[in-house]
């Protein structure tokens, strides 16, 4: 496997992982809401899944879910709901957040949330069986079907890493302290946005 292909490979996922949404408003709010560490937790869960997605695009899974209208949709139905109590969640909450306190708050949640908003995201599976498909053939060999894998997980996992301590640090970080119940509102109301928009597009595919 020579490193042409190994670059190409990195600069997809790469891509993809740059790409805003959902996942990246979660690990931001983990960090900024309780910890760099919190929002490091939710980084590599979020990787976890996506290197699950990647798994599953590889073995062809993928393309199970993707003609599988029930599984499709219901696991649509499920990241709907989730973004919307999470929306519901950050607008709620009334907590003053310690800045100074670097301690990690419910390092289970944080992994919870991270994995869940990739592993209820459907749309990511028709991602990767698009874009793997240019990589892969039926003679394949085990060693680039796992960097195609491992490359998924990891590169989103730096992604993300990189972006919470770029929220977490300098002169954004201190925009943020200043500024939290106001972005707070605004993570939330961005959740119900998206839980409504993806809620709207479902409704209507469906009914095509």
């Amino acid at each position: 496997m020579d490193l042409i292909l190994i670059s190409q490979i990195i600069i997809v996922c790469l891509l993809g992982a740059m790409s805003p949404g959902p996942s990246m408003v979660v690990v931001i709010n983990n960090a900024i809401t309780k910890s760099r560490v919190n929002g490091i937790i939710a980084a590599i869960a979020h990787g976890i899944g996506i290197a699950i997605y990647a798994l599953f695009a590889v073995l062809g899974i993928g393309l199970i879910i993707q003609t599988s209208s029930l599984i499709f949709n219901g696991l649509q139905v499920l990241s709907i709901a989730f973004l919307f109590y999470l929306g519901v969640q950050s607008l709620r909450n009334t907590d003053q957040i310690d800045f100074e306190d670097t301690s990690v708050k419910s390092g289970v949640t944080s992994f919870a949330q991270g994995f869940a908003i990739s592993i209820l995201n459907p749309k990511i599976f028709i991602w990767f069986v698009a874009i793997y498909s240019q990589f892969m053939s039926i003679d394949n060999n085990l060693t680039l079907n796992a960097t195609l894998v491992i490359t998924a997980g990891i590169v989103d996992t730096f992604w993300y890493i990189l972006l919470v301590y770029l929220v977490t640090t300098g002169m954004i970080f201190e925009l943020i302290k200043s500024n939290y119940r106001i972005i707070n509102k605004f993570i939330g109301i961005l959740f119900v946005i998206l839980s409504v928009g993806l809620g709207l597009n479902v409704l209507v595919n469906f009914t095509l």
